[in-house]
């Protein structure tokens, strides 16, 4: 059997888009926003702290924490560097070209 190996560009150009496409940018950007979720979930363990205890920190409701961390909100700037703030860390973003 002969198998032939293929790059992870070529998956994703194959089944969710090629670059620049509108399929393939939902996709980019709704798994930054899993990352995202996923990384807060993880900074807020690390602190120990709570859904609520977060929330409290923010003036938010728990519901909404678990929504966030769940990818499940969408977020704004000034709620992802809240978070980052009460999480003691910062988020940097960057723009790349296309």
């Amino acid at each position: 059997m002969n198998m032939k190996t293929v790059s992870h560009e070529e998956v994703l150009n194959r089944f969710v888009g090629k670059q620049g496409t509108t399929e393939r940018s939902e996709f980019e950007n709704e798994l930054n926003a899993e990352i995202l979720a996923h990384l807060f979930k993880e900074l807020r363990k690390k602190k120990q702290l709570t859904q609520s205890e977060l929330a409290e920190k923010l003036g938010m409701e728990k519901g909404q924490i678990s929504k966030i961390e769940n990818g499940k909100f969408n977020l704004t700037l000034s709620t992802i560097n809240k978070m980052a703030l009460a999480l003691g860390t910062r988020v940097n973003f960057d723009f790349q070209p296309i």
